[in-house]
C-alpha cells in the first residue's frame, strides 16, 4: 500500500515538472521572439551628448553601432573601446534606453598647447596626449626646445626631460585658467623654462620648481608693469630671492 502511494506521488511530481518545463519553454520562446525576432527592440535613435569637437555622425560611425541593430545584440564595451581609440575622445559611457534608444555620453580631450618639432606642431591636452598634428597653429600656447623620442596620436608625447615638459604643461594650464589675456610662447632652453610674450617680454621661470607660487609672482609683476605702460623687458623669477626686472638692452 505504501509503495503504491509513493509511485503515485512521483508521477504527480513528474507531471508537474513537465508542465513547469513546458511553461518555461513557452515563455522563453516568446521572450526570445520578442527580443530578437521582432523590430520592437531595433535601434531607431542614437543620441550623443557633451561633444563639441567630434561630430555626432563621427561618434556614431566610430562606435560601429547602426540604427536597425537589435539593442540587446550590440556589445556596449566593444563600442566604447572603438570610441576611445579616437585621440580626441577621453572617455565614453553608453546606455540603453529601452526599448530602442541609445545614449552616448562623451568626454572629449581639450587641446591645451602645441609642441613644435621640425616645422610640425603636435597638439596636446593637459595630460600630454597627442590629439593631432598641424603645419601651423593659432591662439595656442606653443612649446619649443624639446628633443623627441617618439610620437603617436592618441598617446602621451615622448621627449627627453619628460618631467620638465610636465612642468611646462602645468604652466600652460595655469595660463589657461587665469585671467591673463595673453597667449605666450614657452621655450625650453638649457633645462630652463622661459616664457615669451610677443618676443618683447621675457619671463624666466628657471627649472620650474614651486611653479604655482612663481606664477602668482609673475602675474603680480606683469600687471604692475602693464599698468605703467611697460610692455617689454626681462623678468627673472627663476630663483627664490627677489624677482628682478631689466629693460632690454641693459
Amino acid at each position: 500500500m505504501y509503495k503504491s502511494k509513493n509511485r503515485v506521488d512521483k508521477k504527480v511530481r513528474y507531471g508537474k515538472i513537465k508542465i513547469y518545463f513546458l511553461i518555461f519553454f513557452l515563455l522563453s520562446t516568446i521572450i526570445f521572439i520578442i527580443l530578437f525576432k521582432t523590430n520592437f527592440f531595433e535601434i531607431n535613435g542614437i543620441f550623443v551628448n557633451s561633444n563639441t569637437v567630434v561630430s555626432d555622425d563621427e561618434i556614431v560611425s566610430y562606435s560601429g553601432i547602426k540604427t536597425g541593430d537589435n539593442i540587446f545584440k550590440i556589445k556596449l564595451s566593444e563600442a566604447r573601446e572603438k570610441l576611445i581609440k579616437n585621440p580626441l575622445i577621453k572617455d565614453v559611457t553608453i546606455k540603453r534606453k529601452l526599448p530602442n534608444k541609445l545614449i552616448i555620453n562623451v568626454i572629449e580631450r581639450k587641446k591645451l598647447a602645441a609642441v613644435s618639432y621640425m616645422g610640425i606642431y603636435f597638439v596636446i591636452d593637459e595630460e600630454g596626449v597627442i590629439l593631432y598634428t598641424a603645419q601651423a597653429v593659432e591662439d595656442m600656447y606653443v612649446i619649443e626646445g624639446f628633443e623627441f623620442e617618439s610620437f603617436l596620436k592618441g598617446e602621451k608625447i615622448k621627449v627627453k626631460n619628460e618631467e620638465d615638459l610636465r612642468k611646462i604643461i602645468e604652466l600652460c594650464s595655469l595660463l589657461e585658467n587665469s585671467d591673463l589675456a595673453i597667449i605666450p610662447k614657452i621655450s625650453y632652453e638649457n633645462e630652463n623654462i622661459i616664457l615669451y610674450i610677443d618676443e618683447d617680454f621675457k619671463i624666466k621661470f628657471g627649472r620650474g620648481e614651486n611653479l604655482s607660487k612663481r606664477f602668482v609672482i609673475f602675474k603680480a609683476i606683469y600687471y604692475d608693469l602693464i599698468s605703467k605702460n611697460i610692455d617689454s623687458g626681462s623678468v627673472d623669477i627663476s630663483h627664490d630671492g627677489y624677482p628682478t626686472y631689466s629693460p632690454f638692452g641693459e
